[in-house]
């Protein structure tokens, strides 16, 4: 009885091992901005889950939300197979996730708080400046202005695929992971704030103050009717064009410094136009910048600790 005792004991200790060793391959199969976007997913499906009177469609976000665990861990797994489309989904995906990610949010602002916290930006600008910066601004208005801001504006998403694509034709693979690894962590910390912190914007807040309506051309009425159909109500401090916009600089300035002071005027158009357009309070840019240098300093730190751990397990 003790040797029949001691062998299913050794035989749950091997299946243990087994199970271990099988996990802990899976985990190295996993980039930091997989574990970035696993850990971000798991964050909203917890909220989802624990607040779900308070979010709309919440029976059909958390399948979803699963549904994308697998789909990171599939591709992790298929990562290093050397199959050229899997291989560069598999480093891209978190780009698409970003619009699923922020698009959710109209969903999930009000999970934890019913209200907005709109006034307290407000009172900061206007101690900080003495006026509503996106009432003072309208004065500038202009046809052609109003034209450019609203193109800049909506530039940001295609800045973080080109410049990504410029660092990834190159065959600049280490320095796209950290670029991917930095853009990730700027938005998943931004995320939780929007649920913590939910702002609306001074479209909403500041609009019976404004005397100027911002008319333009063919750019600002297809934005404005994107705007219209398309907008996710919530999402405004940090401000989340800001935080991806700031990434590319960044990094700009860590990989390419003679493409970043290309890139800064239209960069530093974008942060203008999210206060011309009236989208945002510039306490968000601040904090958008902020969450930037934070996602930059993360990316910094958990490359070093990989490297770390390669060279320790080498050794």
């Amino acid at each position: 009885m003790v040797g029949f005792e001691e062998m299913k004991s050794s035989g749950r200790e091997i299946r243990t091992f087994n199970l271990r060793s099988r996990l802990t391959i899976r985990l190295k199969m996993l980039n930091l901005a997989d574990r970035l976007t696993l850990v971000y997913l798991c964050f909203s499906a917890v909220l989802i889950a624990v607040c779900r009177r308070n979010v709309s469609h919440w029976e059909v976000l958390l399948p979803v939300h699963f549904g994308l665990m697998a789909m990171i861990a599939y591709l992790a797994a298929a990562r290093n197979r050397r199959t050229p489309l899997i291989e560069t989904i598999s480093h891209w995906y978190p780009t698409v996730l970003f619009l699923f990610f922020f698009e959710e949010i109209g969903l999930i602002v009000h999970a934890i708080f019913p209200g907005w916290f709109d006034q307290y930006l407000i009172r900061a600008d206007l101690a900080l400046f003495g006026v509503h910066p996106t009432v003072w601004i309208e004065q500038f208005s202009s046809y052609w202005l109003t034209e450019y801001m609203q193109l800049v504006y909506t530039s940001y998403y295609l800045l973080t695929i080109g410049f990504g694509a410029y660092l990834w034709l190159r065959g600049r693979r280490s320095e796209f992971s950290w670029f991917i690894t930095a853009t990730c962590a700027a938005y998943y910390l931004s995320y939780p704030i929007f649920v913590l912190f939910p702002v609306e914007s001074p479209h909403h807040t500041l609009q019976h103050l404004q005397q100027v309506e911002l008319a333009g051309g063919p750019v600002t009425d297809f934005i404005n009717l994107i705007e219209k159909h398309g907008r996710v109500h919530g999402g405004a401090f940090p401000s989340a064009h800001v935080a991806g916009s700031m990434v590319v600089l960044f990094s700009a300035f860590k990989f390419e410094r003679k493409l970043a002071w290309l890139l800064a005027p239209l960069i530093l158009s974008i942060c203008l136009a999210t206060i011309y357009g009236r989208y945002h309070y510039v306490m968000d840019v601040f904090a958008g910048t902020l969450m930037a240098a934070i996602g930059c300093m993360l990316a910094d730190r958990l490359e070093m600790k990989d490297r770390e751990k390669i060279t320790k397990q080498t050794k």
